[in-house]
Order: C-alpha cells, then sequence, then structure tokens
C-alpha cells in the first residue's frame, strides 16, 4: 500500500510537471482516499473510463487528459458532475498529466515510440508553449508506404495520410495528439515524415507544398504509449497492482 500524496509528489518530481506552462492544472485533481491499493492509468478521464476504474476496484486514476481545462465553464453540471460524483461516491483520486507526459524521454506519449522503433540520433521537436514535448530522428531508410504499415501495427490503429514527400524516408518527427500544426516546424528543418494524431483541412496542401509525408494515427491512439507506460512503472516501482484502463475511442 502507498498513499495517494506519494503517487503525486513522485510523478510531480518524475514528469517536471512544474516546469510546463500547461492548458490544465497538472497533478492532483480530485482528491480521494488517502491509502492506494490499486493504480488505474488511461488516455482520458471520461465517464466510461471512470466506470471501468470503479469495476476494477481503482482507487486513484492517473490519466492524460484530466477533467478542467484553460476556459472551461465553471459550473459543476452535466457529465462533469456525474463524473465527479463518482469518484467522490467511491473515494477514486484523479490524477492527470498532459504536456508533461507527452514530453517525458522515458515514459512520454512520443519519446518511447521513438526507442520502441529503434529511431536514432533522438531530439526534442515540437514546442507547445515554449517546451519541446515531441521528438525527431533518423531511421533505416524505408519506403513510406512500409513505415506507415509498422507504425499503424505499433498504434493497432488504421492511418490518415498524405504523401507528399520522398517516397523513401530516412528522417521522421512526432507529436501525439492534436498536433498537426507542427507540420510546418517539421517541414522548415527538412524532415521527410510528420507523424501525429490528428488531421485538419490545412494539411494536405501543407505537405505537397512543403514536399512532406504526413501520417495520423489518432489523438487517442498516439496517447495511449504513456499512460500504458506508466502503468507498467508503477507495479515496479510502487509494488501495488495497476492496470491500463483500455478504452474504445477512434479519434
Amino acid at each position: 500500500m502507498i498513499t495517494l500524496q506519494e503517487i503525486y509528489q513522485y510523478l510531480d518530481q518524475l514528469l517536471s510537471s512544474s516546469e510546463f506552462d500547461d492548458y490544465c492544472p497538472n497533478g492532483l485533481q480530485v482528491e480521494g482516499g488517502q491509502k492506494v491499493k490499486k493504480i488505474g492509468t488511461a488516455v482520458s478521464a471520461s465517464l466510461e473510463t471512470i466506470e471501468k476504474a470503479v469495476k476494477e476496484g481503482v482507487d486513484c486514476l492517473v490519466v492524460h487528459h484530466g477533467m478542467f481545462w484553460k476556459n472551461d465553464p465553471f459550473p459543476i453540471v452535466g457529465s462533469k458532475k456525474k463524473k465527479i460524483d463518482l469518484l467522490i461516491k467511491n473515494n477514486i483520486s484523479l490524477i492527470a498529466y498532459h504536456l508533461p507526459l507527452d514530453a517525458h524521454q522515458e515514459y512520454g506519449n512520443n519519446w518511447k515510440v521513438a526507442r520502441d522503433l529503434n529511431w536514432r540520433a533522438l531530439e526534442p521537436f515540437g514546442n507547445f508553449q515554449g517546451k519541446p514535448i515531441g521528438v525527431r530522428g533518423v531511421i533505416e531508410s524505408s519506403d513510406r508506404e512500409q513505415l506507415m504499415s509498422q507504425m499503424s501495427e505499433y498504434y493497432d490503429h488504421p492511418c490518415q495520410e498524405v504523401f507528399g514527400g520522398p517516397q523513401e524516408i530516412q528522417t521522421i518527427a512526432l507529436v501525439s495528439g492534436g498536433a498537426h500544426g507542427s507540420l510546418l516546424e517539421a517541414a522548415q528543418l527538412g524532415v521527410d515524415c510528420f507523424v501525429t494524431g490528428t488531421v485538419d483541412e490545412p494539411v494536405w496542401s501543407w505537405a505537397h507544398e512543403e514536399g512532406i509525408n504526413f501520417m495520423a494515427f489518432g489523438h487517442s491512439a498516439t496517447e495511449r504509449v504513456g499512460p500504458r507506460a506508466l502503468c507498467e512503472h508503477f507495479k515496479e516501482i510502487f509494488q501495488i497492482p495497476s492496470v491500463f484502463l483500455d478504452v474504445y475511442n477512434p479519434f
């Protein structure tokens, strides 16, 4: 057993959360019980995720997308009230780390992918709120269709692609989630292929005009990586049961 305070203080330090100017509060968002016997991790604090946490007997839920965001309306009504009620009724704490989990070079949504797939010469990439949260590197020369297939298998998600760059890819950059705008930063650096989660209308023109390949594998799919990695880390560091709560989201 471990205390709630030990968990969020450890994560604050591990993820250097105080260094980030984020769109949301990082760290403890809803306080539950002080003794934690089981941790759950997930991409987002959706109602379905919290219901799964209750079913799994989780005491502390650690997510990438928390419940509170800048510019959100203040009233706690509707689904937000339902989620908070469910957490409090079941004595479950909610902890969230957004940009700090994207950026972490061991357990984060980007650098872990690069290491898992054996990218080389890794460098920080993708500035958000003054901090790089993504990664770029060099890969063994690969046909773009083969690379797309490899990454689709890794993320277990289909790709939305724009082939505006070279057929053979040697340099690559990644920012998970909703970072399609970073395509232009990648193009300025001469990267062959940019990978992210989401796509929007300008991407088609940008990729062709700038001569760069673009691949998007889903906001949720590209941000399962960090929560899954933290789940395994918790088992080792805290020596208590931890479970990744995988909630279906095709976007």
